[in-house]
């Protein structure tokens, strides 16, 4: 499979992003695609993963596990990992995606909107409550336990991903991921993953670009976040109009809305026996390296990050 030329990535100017308006009224028929994991001991394991809600990194805004129901594995539908895997085999020289958000609980749903509904309504105290949630949902979905109508990454189907970038000569194969914690370089998308306005959206940069003349680290996160969306857009996924981080995949409610399509076949999904296993061996190798670390047994702290924080789910003040 050939890699796509950066040059044209970054300069080619995004299509109209279709609104995601009405996705809820689609219907869904469970088609039965299995959940599977990401990343470290899974059949995936060259897509790194770095999970902001469990706190896995030291410098996530949310300290380890605080968020209930939080996991360390990135849990995604087998098609949506085989795209995923295909897409980063498209990506120029010496990039690879991370994941930061696919498979999402209910418990983590509720505490990622209360929080920011809260936030909202303290900033916007004249606003009523219709007002409220639907900002709110632009950047958090309502937690939904409606088989008709469940929340986007509780379907599995919903992937927030970005893009970094290693040190010419540098590989990461799925098993030294120091080299990502340490040497790991985000790319400029203008906002952090998770930055709740308005600047968040995926055509921010290309509309603002038709008022005014770029900044050139405007140029390069415009030309960062068109690189992305041409990527997902290659092997499947949809955009999300207020977030560039955000893809669906076309079985889901809102990747069916977008693309036009009749029927979803991604509904709400529980984690399987097997799925739940996969978890609890990566918690405790992870628990297990962040002690020998701290024993002076492993040189690279476990919880290291060469990225740039993520921001908390947080509207802007």
């Amino acid at each position: 499979m050939m890699k796509l030329d950066k040059t044209e990535l970054i300069n080619t100017p995004m299509s109209a992003i279709p609104s995601v308006a009405g996705w809820k009224e689609v219907p869904i028929e469970e088609g039965g695609e299995k959940l599977v994991p990401l990343g470290l001991f899974s059949d995936y394991p060259e897509i790194f993963t770095d999970s902001i809600y469990f706190g896995e990194r030291e410098d996530s805004p949310y300290p380890t596990a605080e968020l209930e129901g939080s996991l360390i594995t990135g849990f995604v539908r087998e098609s949506v990992a085989k795209a995923i895997q295909q897409a980063q085999k498209l990506l120029p020289n010496n990039l690879y995606f991370v994941v930061f958000d696919p498979y999402r609980t209910l418990k983590v749903q509720g505490s990622l909107y209360e929080q920011y509904y809260r936030e909202l309504k303290e900033l916007r105290p004249d606003w009523d409550k219709e007002a409220l949630t639907t900002e709110a949902q632009k950047y958090v979905s309502i937690p939904s336990d409606d088989l008709t109508r469940p929340s986007p990454h509780n379907t599995g189907g919903t992937i927030d991903v970005a893009i970094y970038e290693l040190p010419e000569g540098e590989r990461f194969d799925g098993s030294n991921l120091e080299i990502v914690q340490t040497k790991g370089k985000l790319l400029n998308f203008g906002t952090p993953f998770d930055h709740g306005d308005a600047e968040a959206a995926l055509d921010y940069l290309e509309k603002l670009g038709n008022e005014r003349a770029l900044t050139s680290d405007e140029e390069e996160a415009r030309g960062n976040r068109r690189m992305l969306y041409r990527l997902m857009i290659e092997v499947g996924f949809e955009p999300f109009e207020s977030e560039w981080w955000h893809f669906c995949w076309k079985e889901t409610q809102m990747g069916t809305k977008t693309a036009g399509g009749n029927k979803a076949t991604f509904g709400r999904i529980e984690l399987s026996p097997e799925n739940l296993v996969h978890e609890e061996k990566r918690r405790a190798h992870y628990f297990e390296q962040v002690e020998k670390f701290k024993r002076g047994e492993l040189p690279v702290n476990p919880r290291t990050s060469s990225f740039p924080p993520a921001a908390g789910i947080a509207p802007s003040k």
